[in-house]
C-alpha cells in the first residue's frame, strides 16, 4: 500500500491558514482535508486556494450552476462527496 500524506494539524500553521480551514468548513468547499494537505507546502495551499476562489465563487458562471455541475461529477464518478 502506498505512504498517505498525512494533514497538518492546525498548531503547525498560520492563523490565516487556519481561517482558509474554517472557511472551507463552513462552505463545504473546497475539501477541507484536501487543504490540510496542500498545508505542508504553503505556497501550494496559497496557489490553489486562490485559483478556487476565483474559479468557485467568482468568474462567468452562476454559483448555483457550479454546484450542480459539482455535484453531477462526483456521482458520475461514484464519488460521495
Amino acid at each position: 500500500m502506498a505512504a498517505r500524506v498525512r494533514p497538518v494539524e492546525d498548531t503547525q500553521v498560520s492563523h490565516q491558514t487556519r481561517q482558509y480551514f474554517a472557511l472551507a468548513e463552513e462552505r463545504g468547499a473546497p475539501n477541507a482535508t484536501l487543504l490540510r494537505i496542500l498545508a505542508r507546502d504553503p505556497w501550494s495551499l496559497q496557489t490553489f486556494y486562490d485559483a478556487w476562489n476565483r474559479t468557485f465563487y467568482q468568474g462567468k458562471v452562476d454559483h448555483l450552476l457550479k454546484e450542480l455541475m459539482r455535484v453531477r461529477m462526483a456521482r458520475l464518478r461514484g464519488c460521495a462527496y
